[in-house]
């Protein structure tokens, strides 16, 4: 049940990234903000329902790598300080 509750995520994900590429060029940023809002969100809960049990493994900590790099590959500096992130790395 929940492998397919996270197949039909991906594929919202995918669809969610396909609009954004759609209205790319537009002048509707708004458009674009809601959009890339909702992908926030559709990342979010599969990250959260990989990272709980009976997902939670190396194997599923590799998928969150993995969906973080294919749909966030550069970090907005404006919104996550690199320096911040920099401190909890060395933290861990």
């Amino acid at each position: 049940m929940r492998t397919h509750h996270l197949k039909e995520l991906v594929e919202s994900i995918k669809k969610t990234e396909e609009m954004i590429s759609l209205h790319k060029d537009d002048e509707l940023t708004l458009v674009i903000t809601q959009y890339e809002a909702l992908k926030a969100k559709q990342v979010a809960e599969f990250i959260d329902e990989l990272a709980k049990p009976p997902f939670q493994s190396v194997e599923s900590f590799s998928l969150i790598n993995l969906i973080i790099n294919k749909y966030y590959p550069t970090i907005n500096s404006d919104r996550v300080k690199q320096k911040d992130l920099r401190e909890l790395a060395l933290t861990i």
